[in-house]
């Protein structure tokens, strides 16, 4: 396996995504968080997500992986939730976290921060979307483009905040992969480049380019689209 990442602030005054890539002997974890605009200290509860479910990861090699996963997301939120309780301000975050090891991969996620699959030509998400997206993504092509929808459907539904997680995406069963398979952990910063409804030739020729590097170049493209209003941006990619 082969990972590869990289962040850029976009428009925005601060980087309020927070990313880690750690190998084990037996597989690869990878985690991106996407703090909240518009609430304090999105940065913060993003930096707290990812570190504090690295180190409770960490600390449980023994319970099955799902179980392990979701007892660091549940780590994560009650340590956000005590930061902000001790700050007297209100912050939070996505999170996905995805496990790639024996073939196969298992992933636990809170919001809409996007797990694709790149497989002979399709781009595939694998993980669910909390956010209004998919009320929004019925009206594509009925008087409304893909762009609009997208944007319109960009309120989540859940997020690790320190309350009760309502929405959790944590499949018992893994997903088996395929050598060749490409793995791409995406902040909703690259959804103009990076997604079902807006891949173009552009997207396809970057995905299946196997010589550069792949966060890099969907990064650049989203820089050359000159948004105004681009947001912040993290890509995690494993190749298999």
């Amino acid at each position: 396996m082969i990972a590869k990442a990289v962040q850029w602030i976009g428009m925005r005054a601060k980087q309020e995504d927070a990313y880690t890539v750690r190998f084990y002997p037996d597989g690869v974890l990878a985690l991106v968080c996407d703090g909240m605009g518009g609430h304090h200290d999105g940065a913060l509860a993003s930096t707290i997500a990812v570190e504090t479910f690295q180190r409770a990861f960490e600390k449980h090699p023994d319970l099955p992986m799902t179980r392990r996963m979701y007892r660091a997301l549940e780590v994560a939120n009650e340590t956000v939730r005590r930061s902000f309780e001790r700050r007297s301000v209100y912050g939070g975050t996505t999170l996905l976290a995805a496990w790639v090891g024996a073939g196969v991969i298992r992933w636990v996620s809170v919001g809409d921060t996007a797990l694709y699959l790149w497989r002979h030509g399709r781009l595939i998400r694998l993980n669910e979307d909390h956010s209004y997206r998919e009320m929004y993504r019925g009206y594509i092509g009925a008087g409304m483009t893909a762009a609009e929808a997208l944007r319109r459907g960009h309120v989540l539904r859940a997020a690790v905040t320190g309350e009760p997680l309502d929405l959790v995406d944590a499949p018992e069963l893994p997903y088996p992969l395929l050598p060749g398979d490409r793995i791409i952990l995406t902040s909703d910063g690259s959804e103009n480049i990076i997604s079902p409804e807006m891949l173009d030739n552009v997207g396809r020729a970057i995905l299946n380019n196997r010589n550069g590097n792949l966060p890099v170049e969907i990064v650049e493209a989203c820089k050359a689209l000159n948004d105004p209003y681009a947001d912040n941006t993290t890509i995690v990619s494993i190749d298999i």
